[in-house]
């Protein structure tokens, strides 16, 4: 199985070098990444990678970097799976690495969904892994509200006409989502402090994506395929209970759906019955 990411490259090179050697090392293949070419070290770290696992393009502004065209453009290679991501996300999947949790996803399924980690970030410069290493945790809290962007971001299975709408990730439907448990976690460092995060929860320790850049900074060659830890049963308790905590977030949009659906149905029988009326009246005043 072949995983791909796409990613719009932020400014702070240290966390753009930490992202990419943490994802080409936990089953990403390769990554399409969308930078802006205003800063020489975020620049220095894309083209310190082979450009067989890291294809730098240069957009002008973010709102140029259309997710369907990074898309289709990590497509080419032949991945199965497309990740969108953001250089201050780090996508951990609740296995061994993404391929494996994305290699048994049943075929019927076109959108995984991770569920977002809120990292607070204390003080300034250095490694912001070594820095973050609390977040929110959704145990022994009330089921958010709000956008369900906010608490989940999808994954895509890969297919000649792939579509990335950010404000419908299934297509009106079209493409069925896996819905109520969400193997990959995706940790967002926002790079504020506790001070100036919205914390939705609990914060809890977790040291995780630490310990795993740690190994990766420790191999020799710079690269080790990390086996990463898979959950206990209790682990995997504690986080169906937060998975059930969130609930079924998106269900506004497919709600919002529904009801546009019905709305056109009952347009459509407006202008049929009258129109079926007015023929069986001429139907019936037809001489026999």
């Amino acid at each position: 199985m072949t995983v791909a990411m796409t990613m719009i490259v932020g400014t702070k090179p240290e966390l753009v070098s930490a992202n990419l050697a943490f994802h080409l090392n936990a089953g990403v293949d390769y990554v399409v990444a969308a930078d802006l070419g205003t800063d020489a070290a975020v620049t220095d770290v894309l083209e310190s990678f082979s450009t067989d696992v890291v294809r730098r393009l240069v957009v002008e502004t973010p709102d140029r970097a259309s997710a369907t065209e990074l898309a289709r453009l990590a497509m080419e290679p032949g991945a199965e799976w497309v990740i969108p991501s953001r250089s201050d996300e780090f996508w951990w999947p609740r296995g061994e690495s993404l391929t494996d949790v994305l290699a048994v996803i049943p075929p019927r399924y076109g959108v995984v969904q991770g569920l977002v980690r809120e990292f607070v970030t204390e003080g300034d410069g250095g490694d912001v892994a070594e820095r973050s290493t609390t977040r929110t945790s959704l145990l022994d809290a009330d089921g958010p509200g709000g956008d369900f962007h906010r608490h989940l971001r999808p994954a895509y299975r890969a297919g000649p006409s792939l579509v990335i709408d950010d404000s419908d990730w299934t297509l009106g439907g079209r493409r069925v989502p896996l819905r109520a448990w969400y193997p990959i976690e995706v940790f967002h460092f926002s790079g504020a402090g506790s001070d100036m995060v919205e914390i939705h929860g609990t914060l809890v320790e977790d040291t995780r994506l630490r310990d795993a850049l740690r190994r990766i900074r420790g191999a020799q060659d710079g690269a080790v395929r990390l086996a990463l830890p898979v959950p206990s049963v209790v682990d995997d308790a504690s986080y169906a209970i937060e998975c059930a905590a969130l609930g079924e977030v998106d269900i506004v949009s497919l709600d919002r759906h529904i009801s546009e659906l019905e709305r056109r149905i009952a347009a459509l029988e407006a202008r049929f019955w009258p129109t079926v009326r007015r023929k069986l009246r001429r139907l019936a005043r037809r001489p026999g």
